[in-house]
């Protein structure tokens, strides 16, 4: 008759599991399945290389927003201060 510890080690060998020692060893994380390339293709490639070579002066979306609000507050005056004259400007 086998013993408790023997029948134990051949079931972690066969169905590959671990002892159970109440300590953590992130093997919860380590089954999961990988999902990089999965997200890799979810998320289309940037056209924002190509198009700079492309066409001179291309601004994507976030750029022209950044750009038209800087117009709007250098026109109110509120806008940063030209290279060099800022407040440590020497007189």
């Amino acid at each position: 008759m086998a013993s408790k510890q023997a029948i134990g080690k051949l079931t972690r060998e066969i169905f590959g599991q671990l002892p159970n020692t109440n300590i953590r060893t992130g093997n919860q994380v380590l089954k999961q399945r990988l999902t990089g390339a999965i997200k890799a293709r979810y998320y289309p490639e940037s056209i924002d290389p190509i198009a700079r070579l492309v066409t001179p002066g291309y601004l994507n979306a976030q750029e022209e927003r950044r750009k038209l609000k800087l117009d709007q507050l250098r026109r109110r005056g509120k806008g940063p201060p030209k290279k060099g004259s800022g407040k440590r400007k020497k007189k």
